[in-house]
């Protein structure tokens, strides 16, 4: 019987699933979803609630060590909120799409809004870096992580910034049809 397959979910606070139960971030809820549609899959949780993309750059060895055979890339949100400059997350994000795809490891790039961020400028130039990589690397683009629940105080946690268990579900919802065709690419 063939091993499933693994995809890594890699990210900050909204992979990991920042206040929730381990079952209840968006790894298990994807692994849940994807096996609803037959697929023999684990999602394996690589979210580190804070990390940026340059965090992300200093633990993909340990990524990599667990062999994902695809990646969902989820950075930018800590970014943006530390006002990193726009063209040091995008190396950042550069480093770690051109590592995955050297291995031959499919990506998943997904992006997110810079809402909170007050300078419009810098939002504009910020929320250029995904579409752009995406475009690049000739990897498919989820546009913004935090649609799926951002502005629906039924989805937050109290601090109205990350999503509470209904919220996560609503990201998986969004995120399946994608990551679904990322696992056709490996699974065929």
């Amino acid at each position: 019987m063939a091993a499933p397959l693994r995809i890594a979910c890699f990210g900050d606070s909204l992979t990991e699933g920042y206040g929730l139960s381990p079952d209840e971030a968006l790894p298990a809820v994807l692994e849940r979803r994807l096996r609803d549609e037959g697929l023999d899959v684990v999602c394996l949780n690589h979210g580190v609630s804070g990390d940026t993309a340059g965090d992300g750059v200093q633990r993909l060895g340990s990524v990599l060590a667990e062999e994902p055979q695809a990646v969902v890339l989820e950075f930018g949100a800590n970014d943006c909120f530390l006002d990193e400059p726009v063209e040091v997350v995008e190396a950042h994000l550069r480093i770690l799409i051109e590592r995955f795809k050297t291995g031959d490891i499919p990506v998943l790039l997904v992006g997110v809004n810079a809402g909170m961020n007050p300078d419009s400028v810098y939002r504009e130039r910020f929320e250029a870096i995904f579409p752009t990589l995406a475009k690049r690397y000739g990897v498919p683009l989820f546009p913004d992580i935090l649609a799926p629940y951002q502005g629906d105080p039924s989805l937050t946690l109290m601090d109205g910034l990350h999503p509470n268990a209904a919220g996560v579900e609503a990201m998986g919802r969004a995120l399946l049809p994608q990551v679904l065709d990322l696992a056709r690419i490996v699974t065929p």
